[in-house]
């Protein structure tokens, strides 16, 4: 027989064990991309503009929300980018997923060297392009050579 319980205070007794377990249970079931799209909207950053820094369309992190079982490694990058630690949503994705204090530090610089470089090319890649319909190449070399030399 089943018996339906109200009120949580209604749970103690015998069985209050059975009861905890299947709460937590229910817990780590939760849907993955409800908790993110509930983050993502509380979080004040358009769709649009979160999308665009993780490298997906809009659509597809709309189809990500969907997902039950979302990967930890694609809410982390979210977390990221929000600034927000899942892990309170998540406490499993604390195991395994650590780095020692030098690697996180190597990757930190890492990370910013490559936003460093990647913002260089763009900015080339523009003045390039700019520079190739006014048709000047004197000044297209000298601003090719200030880039190569930059730090």
């Amino acid at each position: 027989m089943l018996k339906i319980f109200k009120h949580k205070d209604q749970w103690e007794g015998p069985h209050h064990h059975v009861f905890s377990y299947l709460l937590i249970c229910q817990c780590q079931m939760q849907h993955r991309g409800e908790i993110i799209e509930n983050v993502v909207r509380r979080s004040g950053i358009s769709i649009s503009v979160l999308a665009e820094k993780i490298g997906i369309s809009r659509n597809t992190l709309y189809n990500r929300f969907k997902e039950k079982n979302l990967s930890y490694d694609f809410i982390l990058t979210l977390g990221k980018v929000l600034h927000y630690n899942f892990a309170v949503h998540f406490p499993e994705m604390n195991s395994d997923r650590t780095l020692p204090d030098d690697a996180r530090i190597e990757l930190f610089q890492l990370e910013q060297k490559y936003e460093n470089l990647l913002e260089k090319y763009n900015w080339l890649l523009k003045f390039l392009l700019k520079k190739s319909q006014a048709i000047d190449q004197h000044a297209l070399r000298k601003k090719i050579k200030e880039f190569i030399n930059a730090p």
